[in-house]
């Protein structure tokens, strides 16, 4: 999933890199460059704490974000809502499962629901299009197809070259748990070292 998401934004003209080797990350990088820190899910929280501390004193200007989902998709919305700003005019509606866009004027509407399938170590993502069109000035609602699952689901609503990303269902209590699970075998190493320019 690492590889995939920094190869999806290395396409969007991000300089991204992505590691899982928490403990080797100062050495690994030059962390005085990068303007966006997201931290996963499976990222324990004194670990997280302590990496914040660290670059924070080397890069006072970075910006630290928590990724809602193991999911490339998502990551790459999130990115895109924190470089772009988020699309405006949305709500999330849970109790009808729909979303309501009020638009000044007409757009290009795209809804996208983003959930995974998770096998330890790593979950594996799956997307459909529920929306992609364009659509008037005034008043809407996108209603989530039922194979969006109700939980441990995500979304990313873009509106023009804006973005914003959803967390829509719960985190199932088993995902909880196999976060919090430290026996489960240990992902494979990733750390990509691609140029940040």
């Amino acid at each position: 999933m690492l590889v995939d998401a920094v190869a999806m934004l290395r396409e969007r003209g991000y300089a991204a890199n992505a590691t899982n080797q928490f403990d080797t990350l100062l050495d690994d990088y030059d962390v005085r460059e990068p303007d966006l820190v997201i931290f996963g899910g499976m990222v324990p929280p004194e670990k997280k704490e302590r990496m914040r501390a660290d670059i924070r004193e080397l890069n006072p200007q970075v910006t630290f974000m928590q990724g809602l989902g193991g999911i490339a998709p998502l990551l790459i919305a999130q990115v895109e809502e924190f470089a772009k700003g988020a699309a405006s005019g949305v709500e999330y509606d849970a109790s009808a499962r729909a979303f309501h866009i009020t638009l000044d004027a007409a757009a290009s509407v795209m809804v996208e629901g983003l959930w995974a399938r998770f096998v330890p170590p790593e979950p594996v993502a799956q997307s459909t299009l529920v929306f992609n069109g364009e659509l008037a000035a005034g008043a809407h609602q996108i209603a989530i197809p039922d194979e969006v699952p109700e939980q441990g689901s995500y979304a990313a609503v873009r509106i023009g070259d804006r973005v914003s990303a959803f967390q829509i269902g719960e985190t199932p209590a088993s995902v909880k748990r196999i976060a919090a699970d430290q026996s489960l075998p240990a992902p494979t190493p990733v750390t990509t070292h691609f140029p940040w320019t």
